[in-house]
């Protein structure tokens, strides 16, 4: 499967998919990259807390850190993606509270 760049300009987020993900997939944990001051925005990778796997990286402030030119080519979800983020987060935060054993694994990381 070929990655695929979303970007939302309402939010200034584009998001770089490794593999995707459905409605019922929950993110889990996600990991906010270090940067340093050179660098205008944030990188957040997300992973799939059924697996662990990598599933793709959030860019916020996209405009500020990324290409003008690879924003233009990105497919623009305006008004989708900060909806489907939350609920695949709260996902994981209520699946967390039904399942000690996951608890405890968040715990670690």
């Amino acid at each position: 499967m070929a990655s695929r760049l979303t970007f939302e300009a309402t939010t200034d987020v584009a998001y770089l998919e490794l593999r995707p993900t459905g409605p019922s997939d929950v993110l889990g944990p996600a990991l906010l990259l270090e940067t340093d001051r050179a660098f205008a925005g944030h990188v957040i990778a997300d992973f799939a807390l059924a697996d662990g796997r990598l599933v793709g990286f959030e860019f916020q402030r996209a405009s500020a850190c990324l290409p003008a030119d690879l924003l233009m080519a990105a497919d623009r979800i305006d008004g989708e993606n900060l909806e489907r983020r939350l609920d695949q987060r709260l996902g994981r935060l209520l699946a967390s509270a039904r399942s000690p054993s996951i608890r405890s694994r968040d715990a670690i990381h």
